[in-house]
């Protein structure tokens, strides 16, 4: 795993929910996982290279933010419907 360049095979690559109770990360069988984790398989590449960029280096680029913007839009409703 590197923080620097994105790799679809690295489970630490995608997003995760934490449980404020537990402080555990939510296992991926999980109903908000399993639609979160649906959602994020249906981003491009481009997407999720940018959702890397913005949240793993800090990218302020207009157009990394405005993808991972989109990618946040689709999860949160996702979140609200699991």
């Amino acid at each position: 795993m590197s923080i620097q360049e994105y790799d679809d095979n690295c489970p630490g690559c995608r997003p995760a929910i934490i449980d404020l109770q537990t402080k555990q990360v939510l296992p991926d069988d999980s109903p908000i996982m399993v639609s979160m984790l649906k959602i994020w398989a249906e981003t491009s590449l481009q997407e999720r290279k940018a959702y890397h960029r913005v949240m793993c280096l800090n990218s302020r680029d207009a157009i990394d933010v405005y993808l991972v913007r989109l990618v946040i839009k689709r999860l949160e409703t996702a979140q609200a419907q699991a």
